[in-house]
């Protein structure tokens, strides 16, 4: 432990939202609880699990952790701002219970938080149910720091949830985590926006968290994850009043139009697949986008009638 050497550091608010996942929100625990840097105190907000989840958290010997228990609602959203609201951190930061955090995560992070940035994120790797690296599907990580909103909407800056790190009078600012329905499992993607137009941010280039892909991951259980983004660049659309970042939102907006026209192809849904093309295009997608999603699209439903004779 290196508590001596910052002491100058406030206290961290760390918030883990969890519903029935007592084995993997064990091993999230355990990767606060290894924490080199130990200011900090953990808000573990139970969704009115079944298992044993609250029990077993209760029973840890160690009183920076406290875990709430709530009636099951089923919103992350309104998870995390419990938690926030709970804490009393001058910094969050946000584990989902799924994932872990390397040992120097909080440590390395506030090392890059001394020249007055309000918020920070940083390299994060996918592994799968055996803790074994895989691919990430969001490609290349790249460390931006300073003003990156147009690259948050671009997606060319990666920012997940479990590597974000955030001054609690900033979360005040920008206000909490967005409850709409439509927006579960992208409320973090929506909340990230306005971190991004509000203040600059510090980026690292070092590991800080590990993200798990299995079958019971949130967002492996919503099928209309195109739309949920679709639907969080028209809300930024309706929210802001800058000419070229809505520019830059409808063509993103435009591009999941496709991908959800791609889907409807492969359901055999020509129609809604058709409206989706049409809004797709009005809104500005490439044509090479557009064309090339309909051979997949096409290609996807002849290999699957191949599986099914």
């Amino acid at each position: 432990m290196h508590d001596t050497i910052f002491s100058k550091y406030p206290l961290v608010t760390v918030v883990i939202p969890t519903y029935n996942r007592l084995l993997l929100v064990q091993q999230a625990i355990e990767s606060v609880l290894g924490q080199t840097y130990g200011n900090w105190e953990l808000i573990i907000v139970d969704d009115g699990s079944g298992d044993d989840t609250v029990k077993i958290i209760r029973s840890i010997p160690d009183s920076r952790i406290r875990v709430l228990e709530m009636p099951h609602c089923g919103n992350i959203a309104v998870l995390r701002n419990t938690g926030v609201k709970a804490g009393s951190g001058e910094w969050l930061a946000f584990l989902d219970s799924d994932d872990i955090w390397v040992p120097q995560r909080l440590e390395m992070q506030l090392r890059t938080l001394q020249d007055g940035q309000r918020w920070g994120y940083g390299r994060f790797e996918l592994m799968n149910e055996k803790m074994q690296p895989i691919p990430n599907k969001a490609g290349k990580y790249r460390a931006l720091s300073g003003w990156i909103i147009r690259e948050v909407l671009t997606c060319e800056a990666s920012v997940n949830i479990g590597t974000l790190i955030v001054e609690r009078s900033l979360f005040n600012e920008v206000g909490c985590f967005n409850i709409e329905s439509r927006l579960i499992c992208r409320e973090d993607y929506e909340f990230v926006l306005r971190l991004a137009l509000h203040a600059e941010t510090v980026a690292t280039s070092e590991l800080l968290a590990r993200i798990r892909e299995h079958t019971d991951r949130t967002t492996s259980v919503f099928d209309d994850g195109n739309e949920r983004t679709a639907f969080v660049y028209g809300h930024f659309m309706r929210e802001q009043h800058d000419a070229a970042l809505v520019k830059i939102a409808r063509r993103q907006r435009a591009y999941e139009f496709t991908e959800i026209a791609i889907k409807r192809i492969k359901q055999k849904k020509y129609l809604p697949a058709t409206r989706q093309l049409a809004k797709a295009l009005i809104h500005g997608d490439k044509w090479r986008h557009i064309l090339s999603a309909i051979r997949r699209g096409f290609s996807a439903g002849r290999e699957n009638n191949r599986e099914i004779i």
